[in-house]
């Protein structure tokens, strides 16, 4: 184990399985499968998203903070793998040969709440500093409070600064989205399937298998991260099925690079 994840584990060391951007195919294939298993409660799940996404946008711009739309969204992003766990649940049942409905997913997902407190909280921090490091971005080229959403393209967009404060927004975003997978890649699928492991442990595999597969890890966070965006468009509608499908194969490139557990 590296010398930084080694700093955090309270456990053994992880047989990490070596994967290639190939393999990530077939993750997305049994996600699939999954979806085909159990399609009504796979919609439910992710239709239950899409009345959050519609309920927190219509508060927000109610409040007239359309502009932090953006940045809230990219920060859902961060956090969102907390909430595949009964998705994982329902992978991991269909493994078991199991027929599984959502009330049961949410009640065995309770088995693993203490752990995945602790990574939530994590999870909560990052996507709070990617907030703050947005209003410090802004602050920095514009100054002074965000405009409008309806006057957000044209008094920012169009500004001469425009393409810098859109490149360094991008860059930070995508250096927060690559810290937020890798604490969450396999820490919160093998919380589910070993509830008794210590959360610092399971973080620090998780940390562990991007530093040794950064490229492949890092496409395949991209790749979950693609899939789920593509979800928001139009209208967050898109997420009662792009949300259940990242989350399945989440939890089979889990079993790909944990075949046994920790």
């Amino acid at each position: 184990m590296s010398t930084m994840t080694a700093t955090l584990a309270t456990g053994p060391e992880p047989s990490l399985t070596a994967v290639t951007v190939d393999d990530s195919g077939g993750w997305i294939h049994k996600a699939l499968a999954d979806f085909q298993r159990a399609p009504g409660l796979s919609l439910t799940y992710g239709g239950l998203f899409v009345l959050l996404s519609w309920g927190l946008s219509a508060l927000v711009l109610y409040a007239g903070l359309g502009s932090v739309l953006l940045p809230l969204t990219s920060g859902f992003m961060l956090v969102g793998a907390v909430f595949a766990v009964p998705l994982h649940v329902i992978s991991l049942a269909h493994e078991r040969g199991e027929r599984i409905g959502l009330p049961e997913a949410v009640r065995r997902s309770l088995a693993s709440l203490p752990g995945l407190a602790i990574v939530g909280v994590t999870l909560t921090l990052v996507m709070l500093a990617w907030m703050l490091l947005a209003l410090l971005i802004f602050a920095a080229f514009y100054g002074g409070q965000p405009p409008s959403l309806a006057r957000f393209g044209t008094d920012l967009l169009s500004s001469p600064q425009a393409a810098f404060f859109l490149a360094t927004g991008t860059f930070v975003g995508a250096v927060m989205a690559t810290v937020a997978f890798s604490i969450a890649a396999l820490s919160i699928p093998m919380l589910v399937d070993k509830p008794d492991t210590q959360p610092i442990h399971a973080m620090a595999v998780s940390l562990e298998a991007v530093i040794r597969q950064p490229g492949v890890m890092i496409g395949w966070g991209a790749t979950v991260g693609f899939i789920t965006v593509s979800g928001m468009v139009p209208a967050f509608l898109g997420l009662a099925f792009t949300l259940p499908l990242a989350g399945y194969a989440s939890w089979h490139a889990y079993r790909a690079l944990l075949p046994q557990g920790v």
